[in-house]
């Protein structure tokens, strides 16, 4: 009851801050079903591609005992430990690569699930997990009945799927019985790529289903109470990567709100390379003065240049105002008394330009 109504009052999902701090402790969302599917797709290839030629080689080394074995009894007994010796070099050959390619695929499994997540902190030993209650706890969870229903889930379509396929080839495996044995391996390897295939195909469907389970019982087990998020927000203030992120975060959505009014603007003042100042001046609209709306150097002068043509916004170029509107004048402030006249020009430019155009 006392974790039930602990876990009520966490009403808010943890923050990006915490989830990090999680990660670095190698505690991330992870499905067995997901490393399930990458080891029944390391059977598929170890079928696919090794299997014929494995039991090729084996099969011609253990003929060769048997074509030999009078041979063999006769002498020393040296002549069996070369053949033993050589079946085990070709057992070795075909295993090495084969235990490769699983921890490879064991990797993978990892690596798509949560990327690369590297900590010594759950190889620590954890007193907890030693109790007798605690373990008793876990063993009758709501967890551990949601994993043995899953099990069986399992089981029964993969089960069920196998036992059809093994249905629809049951002439072809009944012919098999007098065939000879190349044949019989040639049959045998296609019928597991069938009932292999038949289990991909589902634990694929089951995996994507138990990744995205996880990841939601994982953001719920971690969400936070509204005390811990304000102690979470008062510490992160005095980190000096968040407040870096936060000012860039800040800088780019008035970035974006300063374009958005490029397009509302009546005219760009130009350098006409290195700088541009878009003003606005609608007197119709309330506008006591002309307003700077954007301003910016070099690559963002060139963008507002852009917009401002895209949406036929005149550019008028006087390098001289262009520099001192962008270093006087902030965005959304009215231009000074000073440049009245000048910035006058300007608009009556503007306003002719639009006469023609009409």
């Amino acid at each position: 009851m006392a974790d039930d109504e602990d876990q009520s009052s966490k009403t808010h999902d943890p923050t990006e801050r915490k989830l990090q701090k999680l990660r670095d402790d190698g505690n991330v969302p992870h499905s067995k079903e997901v490393g399930n599917l990458f080891a029944v797709l390391g059977m598929v290839l170890m079928v696919g591609l090794a299997m014929p030629w494995s039991f090729g080689r084996l099969m011609d080394a253990g003929a060769s005992i048997i074509a030999n074995s009078g041979e063999t009894l006769l002498e020393d007994g040296s002549n069996i430990g070369v053949e033993l010796s050589s079946i085990g070099m070709h057992f070795l050959v075909v295993m090495v690569p084969l235990m490769l390619v699983f921890l490879v695929l064991g990797y993978l499994s990892n690596w798509v699930q949560n990327g690369n997540v590297v900590s010594g902190k759950p190889l620590e030993p954890d007193i907890s997990k030693i109790s007798l209650i605690a373990g008793l706890k876990r063993l009758f969870s709501s967890k551990s009945v949601v994993e043995l229903l899953k099990s069986a889930l399992k089981m029964t379509l993969i089960g069920g799927a196998m036992g059809w396929v093994m249905w629809e080839r049951r002439d072809t495996m009944i012919g098999l019985l007098d065939s000879p044995p190349d044949v019989m391996l040639h049959h045998m390897q296609r019928m597991l790529l069938w009932l292999l295939g038949a289990a991909v195909m589902i634990m694929a469907v089951l995996a994507l289903g138990d990744f995205l389970f996880q990841k939601f019982q994982y953001i719920a087990k971690n969400r936070m109470t509204p005390q811990e998020l304000k102690e979470e927000m008062r510490d992160s203030e005095g980190d000096p990567h968040v407040r870096a992120r936060q000012r860039q975060i800040r800088r780019e959505r008035a970035q974006k709100r300063m374009m958005s009014s490029v397009p509302k603007a009546d005219v760009v003042i130009t350098n006409p390379t290195h700088y541009a100042v878009a003003m606005r001046y609608k007197p119709e609209e309330g506008d006591a003065a002309p307003t700077v709306v954007a301003k910016g150097v070099d690559a963002v002068a060139m963008r507002i240049r852009e917009i401002a043509t895209e949406n036929g916004v005149p550019l008028y170029e006087d390098p001289p105002l262009a520099r001192q509107l962008w270093r006087d004048v902030e965005i959304d402030e009215s231009i000074p008394l000073e440049l009245y006249e000048v910035v006058a020009k300007v608009i009556a430019f503007v306003m002719e330009l639009k006469k023609k155009r009409r």
